[in-house]
């Protein structure tokens, strides 16, 4: 019994001291001056998973928190450990992307998903992500296999090598994305979820 009770109090100090050790929570915030259409801001949890088909098991597994706060062309995105401790702030714009880590480690890519593969070693659309969490499609990428809502809302659909599932629609956009990329040697699957 009182091994048992030593045991829980470790566990429960080990949590303690690794959330004290984390960093504060993202701070970045919508601009009160613009109007809703101008700007979206979420909070949510993602969770990455690749599947090497050669081997039949998983192979690379991320999961934390984000906030997303994009203002026209620009996108702000915070990434998070599941205790919340901030990773690194990715930011784009018209030509550029960077990613600033936690440890003050600075990066660039032309675009957002070629600066998140190199960071990840997997793609994840991020270019894409910044119509779908809208709950719309890419521009100047044929949309195949659309299937819509009641309300005329994306909710499946195929682009840019994605098949993405939109469910659980409020005011802004979709509360829980879906997003799987079948590869010859691999499948990589993104799932979100809006707080």
């Amino acid at each position: 019994m009182m091994m048992k009770r030593l045991a829980k109090f470790a566990m429960v100090a080990v949590v303690a001291s690794l959330a004290a050790c984390s960093t504060p929570s993202p701070t970045i915030h919508a601009d009160p001056s613009l109007g809703q259409d101008e700007q979206l801001l979420r909070d949510g949890r993602f969770a990455l998973l690749v599947y090497d088909r050669a081997i039949e098991r998983n192979t690379d597994s991320v999961q934390g928190n984000f906030r997303w706060l994009s203002q026209g062309q620009r996108i702000t995105l915070d990434l998070s450990s599941p205790l919340g401790q901030v990773l690194a702030r990715v930011e784009v714009g018209p030509g550029h992307a960077s990613m600033t880590r936690s440890n003050g480690e600075y990066l660039e890519a032309t675009n957002p998903d070629a600066l998140v593969a190199q960071v990840l070693g997997n793609p994840i659309p991020v270019n894409g992500l910044q119509y779908w969490i809208h709950g719309k499609a890419m521009p100047n990428y044929s949309l195949e296999q659309a299937e819509r809502d009641e309300q005329q809302r994306l909710v499946r659909f195929q682009q840019a090598g994605w098949r993405v599932s939109l469910e659980a629609y409020d005011a802004h956009g979709p509360k829980r994305l879906s997003l799987v990329r079948q590869e010859s040697n691999q499948r990589i699957s993104v799932r979100i979820s809006i707080d």
